[in-house]
C-alpha cells in the first residue's frame, strides 16, 4: 500500500510496557513531510486518529450516521467507533509495538504475517513494524449506568510499502446494551481523510448485528484473538481493511554531492568542507549506489521536521569521526608529461608510445592504469592523448574504462568498449552529469571526467589545450605493491624509480637516465588501448631541459610569466607555446595546493552541540579550541546571535524564522578553518514551565528547532497561547453549541452533557424487544452449528440468534441469494497493479524572491485543496535563472514545477484528473488564495502571477482503457469492468446488461452467466443466450389447419359468387339486333 502511510505509521512511538494503562487516549510526535503534519492518537472511543494538526486533537465521540465517505476531513482507523466512557476506571487500553526491521523473531508478528498472506492472497509479506492496541472491557457512555462492556483489538502492520489493519473482536466480549445507543451509530472501517475510505460490511446492517461483530462476522477464516492476558482462551476476529491514500507534499532533494568520491575509504565516506576542512563521515555499504545510501538519511534527517527521527537514524547509521583519517595519496600526470609519483617525487618524461603508469593488487582486488602519448605538434616533446584503467575484484566483474582525447578539448569515454552516455540530473551540481553502474561511478563536468572504482580508486582526467592531464588516487591497501611510472609507493621518495628488473635509480638522476627509466615501462605487447592507428618513429628522442636553456632572449619572451616554475618553462620552450606553459604551471600549483590541503587539519572546536533558550531570554555559551591563535566567527549573519573572537556566543531569540548557525574557527598559522553546527532549540510556549526541550520540531531546512509545549487543561495550540472554546469539539448530532458556553441539552429522552448523550434508563424499548428473545441469553445458540458446506462460494455461515438459531450466510458482494450461489450484483474490483500517477508541468512567476521550500509549500497547498483531493507531491521545483529585472527594482522569478497526482478507483477522481485537472489548476492560480494555514516551516502564501492554460500541460495521463488494465474482477467468472464517471470502475455481471435475449431469465452461476429461456406467444427461444426463436409445435399445426380452413372458406365464397354471377347474366341478357 501507500509508502507515505507507512512513514506515518512508523512515526508512532509507544511507552515501553505493553500493559501501560491509558484513560485519556495518547498522542505521539508528528512526522512532517513538507508541511503535511501527520500525528497519531488512539482514543477511548475505538479509534486511531491521524489529525491535521497535533496541537488540536479531538476524540470524536459521535461517529457519522452515514458511515465513512470520501469527504471525511480526518484520517481515522476505527475497529469499533462509538462513545465509550472510561471515567469510572472500569476499562483499560493496552498497546504494544513490535519492530522487526532486521528480521527479529516474534511469534505474534509471524502469526499476523501469515494471516495477511492468507487473507490477501499475498505470497510474500514481511512485517517491519507492527502495533497492537487492545480496548479491554470498554464501557459505553455513561459508564455509571452501563452493565455490558466490549473487548476488541486493532493490529496495524506494514512491510515498508504495504500497510494493513486487522480488526479482532473477543467472542462473547461485545456486550454493549444497544437499546441505550441512540441512533445506533457504531462505525467500523477507515478513511484516509482525502478521499479513500471503506466501511465494514456490518455498517448498514440491523442494530443487533452492528453491535455484535463477534457473532455476525466470520469466525472461521480470521486470525485468533490476541488478548493482552495470555490466559485468555476464546478466539474470534476479522480482517479489517488495508490502508491507502494519505497525501504528503515533498520538496526536491537538492545537491547529492555530500562527499568527495576521492574520500571513500573502506565503507566510510568523509566529506570536505568549502575550505578543505575534513568533516565528520558516515559508513556506507555500496559506494556505487550513492542515491540509495543517502535516501534514508534524507528522509530521516532532511525531509521531516522532527530531529528525533534523525537521532533514530544515527543509532542505526552512527556518525564516524574522521580524525586521523589518511587522505588518498594522488599521483599526477600533466603537461608535456610531468609526473608526480605517489610518494611525491616530481620528474619529466617525454616518452612516445603506450606506458604502464601503475599496476597493483592486494588480496581482494587488482588495478591497472596505462597511458598513451603522442608527439606534441612538431616539437620534440610528447603529451598524453588517452588513459585506460582496468579494475578487478572478487565481488565484481572486470571493469575497463578508457578516456580518449577528441578535438575541441572533449573526452570520449568507453566502459568495457561501449560508449558511456552521461545523464543530467537537476538534483546534481550545475553542469554535472553522471553515469552510475555496478562497481563504478563516473561524473562529467565540462572537460573533466572522473571515475571511481568500487569506492577505492579514483581517476580524474581533464582535457586542456588539446592535452589530457590526469590524477590517480589509491587506497592504502595498495602500499608496497605498486610498479610503473607512478613509482614504488612506500612513503619513501628515494626509491620511487624502481625498474622492472628490481633495480632502482638514485634520487637526482639526470634527465637522460630518467628517460631510460621511463622507456623501461613501455608496453611492448597488447595494451588496453589495442593497436595504434598512427605510425611511431623507432628512435624518438625528446629535447631535454638542459638543451632548451641556451637562447636567453627566446626564453624570456616565452617564460616571463612562469615565475620560475620549471614545468611551465619546459613546456613553453619545448613547444614554443606560452599558453601551454602557463596551463601546465596552473595545474601544477593546483595539485600542490590540493596535496597541502589534504594533509593539514583545521583547528578543533570544543563546546556544547545543543543550545536551549526561552524566547526573549539571553543565553551565553563558550566555545574553545585546543589549537593556538584561533579566532571565532559566524558564517552567516544571524541577528539573534553575537559571537566574540574568544568563542563566547550570546543568543537572544526573538523570532522563529529559519536560520542555520555555523561557528567557524580559523587558524592564523595555516589559515584553515573548521565549522561547528550546533542544534539551537528555542521555546516559545506561553509559560517557560510548559517547555519540552526533548521534543522538538525543525523550522524549515535550518538548524533552528522549536520545543514542544505541554499545555494545561484550559489552553491549546502550538504554544499553548489559545484558550479552549467548548465549541471546538463537535456536539451530539442535532445539538447546537453556544460559543463560550458549550453544547446545549441532549435531545428528549436522552441523558448527557450535550456532547455525550445516551438513552435514559427505563425509557425506549427493552433489550429483548430490539434483539428478540434470542439475545437475552448470548449463549442460547452455542450448541448449534452450521451444516457442512451450507454456504457456497466462500460465503460465511453463522448461527443467527435473531432468526431462532437458524443457519445464515454472509455472502460476498456479488451474490444475490441467501446461500451465496447466484451472483449478479455489481461490486468494486481489486487492484491488480500499483496505480499510476497523473503528472503535470507548471510554469509559475512570482516577484517575492521566495525560496524553493516556500514555492513548494505554496503550490502544494493550492493543489491539495482542489475540488478533488488527489494531489500527491511536487516531484520537482526548479527556479529558472537568471531572474528578470523590472523598472521598479524588483525581479520576476520563474519556476518550473512537476506535480504528481494519484489515480484512485473512484469515478470522480479519474474523471477529474483526466478531464478537469488542468482547468482546475489554472483557476486555482487565477485568484489570490485566502485559506492560508500558518506553520512554523516554509510559508504557503507565496503570491503567484495569474497563469493561462498554456502554462499547464500534461506529462502523463492515462485514459480509461489503460487504467482498466490495473484492475480485475477477482474470483467471479464472467464479470467484466465497466467505468462510469460517477461510480468509477465496477465489476458488472452480464446479467445486468441484457445478456439473455427474448425475455430469457439470467442467473449468474459460479461458472458464469446462464440463461433460462421462457416461451412467449407462439415462439420458443433457444441457444446459449436465447438468441434463437422457434415456433411452438401446437402453434405450427394451428396455423397450418387455420390456413387450410381459411382457404376452404375462401373457395366456398368464390364458388357462390361465381354461381350467382352466372345465373344473373343468363336472365337479363338481350341480343344486339333486337
Amino acid at each position: 500500500m501507500d509508502e507515505t502511510f507507512q512513514r506515518l505509521l512508523k512515526s508512532l512511538k509507544f511507552y515501553p510496557h505493553a500493559s501501560q494503562e491509558l484513560t485519556q487516549g495518547w498522542d505521539a510526535p508528528s512526522l512532517n513531510a513538507n508541511q503535511k503534519n501527520l500525528c497519531a492518537q488512539f482514543t477511548d472511543n475505538g479509534q486511531i486518529i491521524f489529525p491535521e494538526s497535533e496541537y488540536q486533537i479531538f476524540s470524536y465521540p459521535n461517529p457519522p450516521l452515514r458511515g465513512f465517505t470520501a469527504w471525511d476531513p480526518v484520517a481515522l482507523v476505527a475497529p469499533f467507533w462509538d462513545d465509550a466512557d472510561f471515567s469510572n476506571s472500569r476499562g483499560t487500553i493496552f498497546y504494544q509495538e513490535y519492530e522487526t526491521l532486521y528480521d527479529e523473531y516474534n511469534l505474534l508478528v509471524r502469526e499476523v504475517e501469515s494471516w495477511i498472506k492468507m487473507l490477501t492472497n499475498t505470497r510474500k509479506y514481511k512485517a517491519r513494524w507492527t502495533l497492537k492496541v487492545t480496548w479491554f472491557h470498554a464501557p459505553a457512555y455513561p459508564a455509571w449506568g452501563t452493565v455490558g462492556t466490549s473487548t476488541y483489538q486493532a493490529i496495524l502492520s506494514t512491510d515498508g510499502s504495504r500497510s494493513y489493519a486487522l480488526f479482532l473482536y473477543q467472542s462473547g466480549g461485545m456486550q454493549w446494551d444497544v437499546t441505550r445507543r441512540p441512533g445506533n451509530p457504531v462505525l467500523m472501517g477507515f478513511s484516509s481523510g482525502d478521499g479513500y475510505f471503506k466501511n465494514s460490511p456490518l455498517t448498514f446492517q440491523p442494530v443487533w448485528e452492528k453491535y455484535r461483530p463477534d457473532q455476525f462476522l466470520d469466525s472461521n477464516s480470521v486470525p485468533p484473538w490476541k488478548h493482552p492476558d495470555p490466559t485468555a482462551a476464546t478466539t474470534t476476529g476479522i480482517l479489517g481493511l488495508s490502508m491507502s491514500g494519505l497525501v504528503a507534499a515533498w520538496s526536491g532533494l537538492g545537491s547529492r554531492q555530500l562527499c568527495s568520491f576521492s574520500s571513500w575509504r573502506g565503507g566510510v565516506c568523509c566529506s570536505y568542507g568549502p575550505w578543505g576542512e575534513l568533516l565528520q563521515g558516515w559508513r556506507v555499504q555500496s559506494p556505487w549506489q550513492f542515491d540509495q545510501e543517502l535516501e534514508p538519511q534524507n528522509w530521516c534527517c532532511r525531509f521531516n521536521d522532527k530531529p528525533s527521527f534523525c537521532a533514530l537514524y544515527q543509532l542505526r547509521r552512527p556518525r564516524v569521526s574522521c580524525a586521523g583519517y589518511q587522505p588518498p595519496r594522488p599521483a599526477w600526470m600533466f603537461g608535456d608529461p610531468h609526473i608526480t609519483t605517489l610518494d611525491g617525487t616530481n620528474y619529466t618524461f617525454n616518452g612516445l608510445g603506450d606506458f604502464l603508469l601503475v599496476r597493483t593488487q592486494d588480496r581482494n582486488s587488482s588495478f591497472l592504469l596505462q597511458g598513451r602519448t603522442a608527439q606534441t605538434g612538431s616539437a620534440q616533446a610528447t603529451n598524453f592523448i588517452a588513459f585506460a584503467a582496468e579494475y578487478n575484484s572478487s565481488s565484481l566483474d572486470p571493469i575497463t574504462v578508457q578516456w580518449l582525447l577528441k578535438p575541441g578539448d572533449t573526452i570520449h569515454v568507453l566502459l568495457n568498449n561501449q560508449t558511456v552516455t552521461f545523464e543530467t540530473n537537476r538534483e546534481d551540481a550545475i553542469g554535472q552529469e553522471m553515469f552510475n553502474t555496478s562497481g563504478v561511478v563516473m561524473t562529467r563536468n565540462g572537460s573533466v571526467v572522473s571515475a571511481n572504482f568500487d569506492g577505492a580508486v579514483t581517476i580524474s582526467v581533464i582535457a586542456l589545450s588539446n592535452i589530457l592531464h590526469a590524477s590517480c588516487s589509491l587506497p592504502e591497501e595498495y602500499q608496497n605493491r605498486t610498479e610503473g611510472l607512478m613509482g614504488f609507493w612506500n612513503g619513501n621518495p628515494d626509491d620511487d624509480f624502481r625498474m622492472p628488473n628490481g633495480s632502482t635509480l638514485p634520487p637526482g638522476s639526470s634527465e637522460e637516465m630518467l628517460f631510460h627509466y621511463g622507456m623501461a615501462w613501455e608496453i611492448n605487447g597488447t595494451s588496453l588501448f589495442g593497436k595504434r592507428d598512427d605510425h611511431l618513429p623507432s628512435n624518438f628522442t625528446p629535447v631535454f631541459f638542459s638543451q632548451l636553456s641556451g637562447n636567453k632572449s627566446l626564453n624570456e619572451n616565452l617564460t616571463s610569466k612562469c615565475n620560475g616554475d620549471k614545468q611551465c618553462i619546459y613546456d613553453a620552450l619545448a613547444t614554443g607555446n606560452k599558453s601551454l606553459g602557463l596551463y601546465t604551471g596552473m595545474l601544477f600549483r593546483k595539485y600542490q595546493q590540493m596535496n597541502t590541503t589534504l594533509n593539514q587539519y583545521p583547528p578543533s572546536i570544543e563546546g556544547p552541540d545543543v543550545m536551549e533558550a526561552y524566547m526573549g531570554q539571553a543565553k551565553l555559551v563558550n566555545y574553545t579550541s585546543s589549537a593556538k591563535d584561533v579566532t571565532f566567527t559566524l558564517r552567516n549573519n544571524c541577528t539573534d546571535f553575537k559571537l566574540f573572537e574568544n568563542g563566547a556566543l550570546l543568543w537572544t531569540p526573538k523570532l522563529l524564522e529559519p536560520f542555520t548557525l555555523e561557528i567557524l574557527a580559523r587558524s592564523a598559522k595555516d589559515n584553515l578553518s573548521s565549522v561547528l553546527k550546533p542544534r539551537t532549540v528555542v521555546c516559545a510556549c506561553k509559560a517557560e514551565s510548559q517547555c519540552l526541550y526533548n521534543q522538538t520540531s525543525r523550522v524549515g531546512d535550518s538548524s533552528l528547532e522549536v520545543a514542544d509545549c505541554k499545555c494545561d487543561g484550559n489552553t491549546l495550540g502550538r504554544y499553548c497561547n489559545h484558550s479552549k472554546d467548548p465549541c471546538d469539539e463537535q456536539c451530539f448530532p442535532n445539538v447546537k453549541c453556544i460559543s463560550g458556553k458549550g453544547c446545549e441539552a441532549c435531545p428528549p429522552n436522552l441523558t448527557g452533557d450535550g456532547r455525550h448523550c445516551a438513552r435514559e434508563l427505563g425509557t425506549g424499548p427493552r433489550q429483548e424487544e430490539v434483539l428478540g428473545t434470542a439475545l437475552e441469553n448470548p449463549f442460547l445458540c452455542q450448541n448449534k452449528s452450521c451444516p457442512e458446506n451450507y454456504c457456497y462460494n466462500n460465503g460465511h455461515c453463522y448461527i443467527s440468534q435473531a432468526l431462532a438459531c437458524q443457519p445464515t450466510c454472509t455472502c460476498p458482494p456479488a451474490f444475490t441469494d441467501t446461500r451465496c450461489f447466484l451472483a449478479g450484483n455489481n461490486f468494486p474490483p481489486t487492484v491488480r497493479l500499483e496505480l499510476p500517477l497523473r503528472i503535470i508541468h507548471l510554469s509559475l512567476i512570482e516577484d517575492e524572491g521566495a525560496s524553493q521550500a516556500d514555492v513548494n509549500a505554496s503550490v502544494a497547498y493550492r493543489l491539495r485543496n482542489l475540488d478533488v483531493r488527489a494531489f500527491l507531491w511536487n516531484r520537482q521545483v526548479d527556479r529558472i535563472e537568471p531572474p528578470t529585472a523590472l523598472a521598479s527594482g524588483s525581479s520576476l522569478h520563474c519556476w518550473n514545477i512537476i506535480s504528481e497526482f494519484q489515480y484512485r478507483p473512484g469515478g470522480p477522481v479519474i474523471n477529474f484528473l483526466n478531464t478537469q485537472l488542468l482547468d482546475a489548476v489554472v483557476e486555482a492560480f487565477l485568484t489570490p488564495w485566502r485559506r492560508w494555514k500558518r506553520s512554523a516551516g516554509p510559508r504557503n502564501n507565496v503570491t503567484f502571477h495569474p497563469i493561462r492554460r498554456k502554462d499547464v500541460y500534461s506529462m502523463m495521463a492515462l485514459n480509461v482503457s489503460t487504467l482498466e488494465t490495473y484492475f480485475q474482477c477477482s474470483g467471479y467468472k464472467g464479470y467484466h469492468l465497466v467505468f462510469h464517471p460517477q461510480s468509477g470502475f465496477t465489476c458488472v455481471s452480464p446479467c445486468s446488461e441484457g445478456y439473455c435475449e427474448h425475455g430469457g431469465q439470467c442467473q449468474h452461476l459460479p461458472e458464469g452467466p446462464r440463461c433460462s429461456c421462457e416461451p412467449f406467444s407462439i415462439y420458443t427461444p433457444w441457444g446459449e443466450r436465447c438468441e434463437h426463436l422457434s415456433l411452438k409445435l401446437g402453434a405450427f399445426f394451428g396455423i397450418l389447419f387455420g390456413a387450410l380452413g381459411a382457404l376452404l372458406l375462401l373457395g366456398v365464397v368464390l364458388f357462390v359468387l361465381l354461381r350467382f354471377w352466372g345465373w344473373s347474366g343468363t336472365r337479363f341478357s338481350y341480343p344486339l339486333g333486337s
